[in-house]
């Protein structure tokens, strides 16, 4: 469901506030609450007795009022917690994912705002979160210290990704597991809960629409739109190869009412036009097509980007990077490219990257899933040498005559220290490998069924792109402080 349900927030009004004061997030999070029940075994969760007060974090911070679902946190006695646990899945339901924040919210949820905004780790969460979690590389999490109560609110968040649920009953001092991955999934459509606002521009080598839509990450065909439609993914009309004309250009008949793509020309050249969008996907149009990229377009990009506007680029878009973003690495226009297929090996000297080695490990691709920290790719491309320390992260290489790198990104705006970045940029030397097709109205071109290994990297790669801007070099922070 979309919003929490009449019922959970009815609980966050009803209970009356304590004299009593809480710590870090919310008012149990880290060892357990300062709150004793004096029976911890009631599942109800009530009688808090005259259990010790707590005054602050111990940094200067003042306590806060334990109110709402606080009031039904228990101390367990024999090392015993309150827990619920579970899986955390792409709209799909086919994916476990990584790095996404579960909580217990302690107040009403506020809307998301559409747009460029910026969103650093431990700001962007609403709801007073009272206990909150961040998924590991199997996708699953344990949230503990959770309110002992019935039709607990949960909040499921990667960025502007967010699904609310209700918990039908928490036991005391015990694990409720979520085994549904129907309720513990990301929403596939409005109706299920929050989804970024999206523009997606096609091209004439690759179909990024493709890859977001039912048959592979999961989203529902209602999702989609052209430009200024009711859809959260709005497709715009990139260019075929070296003519420049555009691909793809309107929807099936029975899908968005078989409207026109707009131009990606004006969206990009516009940056009133990016920052409507939380996220720009680029599909590779098989040429740089620099016509229509002119220098205000260029411009516009580093200035969505710097604003907190986040964009994945495919292959020959590397143009927006060796003009705006040259520093980032040593960039070419290398021929021949590596051979097809390659096997490239994730970057693991740095902690997302010791995550996407476990996380593909721990989501196979059938029948022969490649050994741990590699990953069969299926045309391979190089553009890029090597990136530039310290200021782009590189996660894919192949070994190659010098080495190509595949998937590298980096956070913006570049010239400032990184607690003050923004944005986000993640360029890939590779394209979704898979038979779907360009040419016919969409969906109709999306036809193959699944993910490839490959594929799998680039959907990790884009939930990693929505997710809260932190530093690459260090483990993603809790997700509250």
């Amino acid at each position: 469901m979309r919003l929490i349900s009449a019922l959970a927030l009815s609980l966050l009004a009803a209970v009356p506030v304590s004299l009593m004061g809480a710590g870090g997030v919310g008012c149990g999070s880290g060892g357990g609450s300062e709150f004793g029940n004096q029976n911890p075994g009631d599942d109800d969760g009530g009688g808090l007795g005259d259990g010790p007060v707590f005054n602050g974090d111990g940094n200067g911070e003042a306590a806060k009022p334990c109110t709402g679902l606080c009031l039904k946190q228990v101390q367990c006695a024999g090392g015993k917690k309150t827990t619920i646990s579970g899986t955390v899945w792409d709209p799909g339901g086919n994916v476990k994912l990584y790095n996404v924040v579960v909580y217990v919210p302690n107040a009403p949820v506020a809307a998301i705002t559409n747009g460029a905004t910026c969103d650093k780790c431990g700001s962007s969460l609403s709801g007073d979160p009272l206990v909150a979690t961040l998924t590991d590389a199997n996708g699953h999490f344990s949230l503990e210290n959770v309110p002992v109560t019935d039709n607990m609110p949960v909040v499921i968040q990667v960025g502007k990704w967010r699904r609310q649920i209700v918990v039908p009953h928490v036991a005391s001092c015990t694990d409720t597991p979520l085994p549904d991955k129907n309720m513990t999934r990301l929403p596939k459509n409005a109706a299920e809960g929050d989804i970024p606002l999206i523009a997606l521009t096609t091209g004439g080598a690759d179909t990024l629409e493709c890859l977001l839509g039912k048959n592979k990450i999961g989203l529902d065909d209602s999702v989609f739109s052209a430009a200024g439609g009711p859809g959260r993914v709005h497709l715009y009309a990139g260019s075929d190869d070296k003519n420049g004309s555009a691909v793809t250009t309107k929807f099936n008949g029975a899908t968005a009412g078989g409207a026109n793509f707009a131009s990606a020309t004006p969206l990009w050249s516009d940056i009133n036009n990016l920052k409507k969008y939380d996220i720009v996907l680029l599909s590779c149009e098989g040429d740089q097509n620099t016509q229509t990229k002119p220098p205000p377009a260029l411009d516009a990009m580093k200035a969505y980007t710097g604003s907190g506007g986040r964009v994945f680029a495919s292959h020959w878009h590397n143009y927006w990077f060796i003009d705006r973003f040259k520093a980032t690495g040593t960039w070419n226009d290398r021929t021949p490219n590596p051979t097809n297929p390659s096997t490239g090996t994730i970057d693991v000297s740095f902690p997302k990257g010791v995550a996407l080695r476990d996380w593909l490990v721990n989501n196979p691709t059938a029948p022969t899933p490649s050994p741990a920290g590699k990953v069969n790719i299926t045309e391979p491309r190089h553009n890029l040498d090597a990136v530039t320390a310290g200021t782009a992260q590189q996660w894919i290489t192949i070994p190659d005559s010098p080495t190509a790198v595949e998937y590298m990104s980096f956070n913006t705006p570049l010239a400032v220290p990184a607690d003050q970045q923004c944005g986000r940029m993640v360029y890939s030397d590779l394209h979704v490998a898979s038979s779907d097709t360009h040419g016919p109205d969409y969906p109709d071109g999306c036809t193959s069924m699944g993910l490839s290994e490959q594929e799998k990297v680039l959907e990790f790669m884009l939930f990693d792109l929505s997710a809260c801007i932190s530093n690459d070099s260090v483990a993603p922070p809790p997700p509250v402080k």
